[in-house]
């Protein structure tokens, strides 16, 4: 299984949220599915990408072209795919991958995630997006969901596309 995760780049963050990258990265090795995510070093991308490597995992990075000479991409990775432009990247992410898990993150992550639920929502795929909620990190947007399915603004159909977590064993990889 090819497991897309979505994550923050930062460097500056804290150990909880790093733990449970690593802790991801171990257990997707360990269980033989391959890693497919944004292909840099560094932040929650550089940690999950690291515990994969360390267990012989196999890891796919998809970089936009203008990091292709640069620090931006891992050498833990065991593939590189260039894509033109982060929109590019989505796509091939959400199409190569066959589940999404998504860890703390910000604008890039959000938007990745947000996209594959839109995705669901419109009948393109039926792939589940996992947000793991570590020390409630995804709690505020998860009662904002809440909130747009009791307005009317979602449907059930839409709530089936994503499910927020707050471990990793409840994964259903």
């Amino acid at each position: 299984m090819k497991v897309a995760v979505f994550c923050s780049s930062s460097d500056n963050i804290a150990e909880d949220y790093r733990q449970v990258a690593r802790s991801l990265g171990s257990l997707l090795a360990q269980n033989d599915h391959e890693l497919v995510y944004g292909g840099t070093p560094c932040g929650l991308m550089g940690d999950v990408a690291q515990a994969a490597a360390q267990q012989n995992g196999k890891i796919t990075g998809i970089i936009p072209d203008n990091w292709k000479d640069s620090e931006w991409v891992n050498p833990y990775n065991t593939q590189n795919i260039f894509v033109k432009n982060l929109a590019e990247r989505k796509a091939l992410m959400a199409n190569m991958a066959d589940v999404f898990v998504v860890l703390p993150g910000g604008i890039g992550t959000l938007d990745e995630a947000f996209s594959l639920m839109a995705m669901h929502q419109i009948g393109e795929t039926t792939k589940k997006v996992y947000f793991i909620n570590t020390n409630g990190f995804f709690s505020g947007i998860e009662q904002q969901l809440n909130h747009c399915l009791e307005e009317n603004c979602m449907t059930m159909n839409s709530v089936s596309a994503y499910q927020f977590v707050n471990h990793l064993s409840a994964l259903m990889l």
